[in-house]
């Protein structure tokens, strides 16, 4: 989330500064074009390329640069989750009063120089369950490098421990690579501790979901099940909008889909491109990475209903390439009723933790179904 410059309320930007305040995606068109209207100027091409030049050739009264303030702090960067297992002692609580409080002050210092943390970081019941606790901490960075509305950042992060009749979960949920980072190694740490408390056995690691988890035929069943096969009424599958996918290396390709043929990356846009044939058909998976979704969700959740589009995947694999990991981001949402943005943040986060939870469910199925195989 970007911060407004600590004397923004003693100045107004002009020229260059103003050009390069308004020129910003927080800022939409129509809030340049009602300005310049309201100041009879009526342009031709309402693209922010034609009329950003016209708004830095004025003088702006505090009403007028007040409107641009209010979209620059309207938004909201978009939180991702991904998460990970480990077991615990079957029968105890991990709400333990002596390693709740974190202390990742010189790691900070050390690997995250240019931030610093906004707050002490604390683990408390969530819903007053001892067996699953919440941490939420903001990292704020500044870097003095980027333009003067672009100083200052601050994102957000949260860490989610839950011991189900020993079934571990840990849930990480991040706005950006800092607060990611951080979160990892808050996470490495509580795990230290709780093995020195014995309450989780010495030789257990963290156990990820990763791109070489599947074969090409199994991924696809994975993407399928988290569209179609949720343990809950909340969601319904409406739309798949966006896939990723790729030929396989060394892998003959059937001739219907020879078109694929020495292409790196095929990103496809539609609608209800889960009917395509070659994704449809069993017989063509072996031949194709998949490792990304764009699929249209409506919601019930709470009272409250609407629609949200889920990007799920593997987001680094270009990257990682086996060693991706999977994760979830809720990259466009919206409410049936209208409510505050305090409200809908909170419920866009608990629903991304249920889409999260939904996730875990389809995988233990999954991987139950597989052994069986």
């Amino acid at each position: 989330m970007n911060v407004e410059h600590k004397d923004i309320n003693k100045f107004i930007p002009y020229g260059e500064m103003l050009r390069g305040y308004s020129s910003q995606n927080l800022i939409s068109k129509a809030d340049v074009d009602r300005i310049l209207r309201e100041r009879g100027i009526f342009a031709l091409n309402q693209e922010k390329a034609y009329t950003v030049p016209i708004l830095q050739t004025l003088l702006l009264s505090p009403k007028e640069f007040e409107e641009l303030r209010h979209s620059f702090s309207e938004r909201e960067d978009n939180e991702k989750t991904i998460s990970r297992e480990i077991p615990w002692i079957y029968d105890k609580s991990i709400f333990i009063k002596d390693i709740l409080s974190v202390k990742e002050d010189d790691f900070v210092k050390k690997f995250l120089p240019t931030c610093e943390l906004k707050r002490p970081v604390y683990f408390t019941k969530l819903n007053g369950d001892e067996n699953h606790l919440i941490a939420d901490f903001m990292l704020v960075r500044r870097d003095r490098n980027k333009a003067w509305f672009e100083q200052t950042n601050i994102f957000s992060g949260k860490i989610e421990l839950i011991n189900k009749q020993g079934k571990g979960n840990i849930r990480i949920t991040y706005t950006a690579p800092e607060t990611k980072y951080l979160a990892e190694q808050i996470v490495r740490s509580q795990i230290k501790k709780y093995k020195e408390k014995g309450l989780i056995s010495k030789d257990e690691t963290l156990k990820k979901i990763i791109f070489s988890d599947f074969t090409n035929e199994s991924r696809f069943i994975f993407f399928y099940r988290l569209t179609t096969q949720l343990d809950t009424d909340c969601f319904t599958c409406k739309n798949i909008r966006d896939i990723s996918i790729k030929p396989a290396e060394d892998i003959l390709l059937p001739d219907e889909i020879k078109w694929m043929d020495n292409m790196k990356k095929i990103l496809l846009s539609g609608d209800n491109l889960d009917q395509k044939f070659f994704m449809k058909d069993p017989k063509y998976h072996k031949s194709i990475f998949l490792w990304s979704i764009e699929a249209v969700f409506s919601y019930e959740y709470k009272s409250e209903k609407g629609n949200m589009t889920l990007d799920l995947g593997f987001p680094d694999y270009f990257l990682d390439k086996d060693n991706a990991e999977f994760e979830i981001n809720i990259s466009q949402f919206n409410t049936e009723k209208r409510v505050d943005a305090k409200t809908k943040k909170k419920l866009k986060s608990q629903l991304l933790s249920e889409i999260d939870r939904q996730k875990i469910l389809v995988y233990d199925k999954f991987l139950e179904d597989m052994k069986g195989k």
